[in-house]
């Protein structure tokens, strides 16, 4: 059921766009010159991305150990360990 709601929720966005297109089709469309931007930033995004994932200073076996709250109330930060 969970995946459902996923689901729906993921979809509710695009329905909603098809709606509004549907209902105000004398509004125009956006700015063909849009489209080379929206490309570039969705390359850039990805290229982000990736230099994120491959530039990590850990070692490729060690395990992320989260933040945790400390008993006097000061947080811990998150460290990479290595497997033991």
């Amino acid at each position: 059921m969970p995946y459902l709601i996923e689901i729906l929720l993921f979809f509710l966005p695009f329905a909603l766009f098809y709606l509004w297109r549907r209902f105000n089709p004398a509004i125009e469309a956006a700015d063909p010159r849009l489209l080379p931007l929206a490309i570039l930033g969705l390359a850039l995004t990805l290229a982000g991305a990736a230099w994120f994932g491959l530039s990590g200073q850990h070692d490729r076996s060690a395990v992320y150990v989260p933040a945790e709250l400390e008993p006097d109330g000061t947080v811990r930060p998150g460290y990479w360990q290595d497997r033991r």
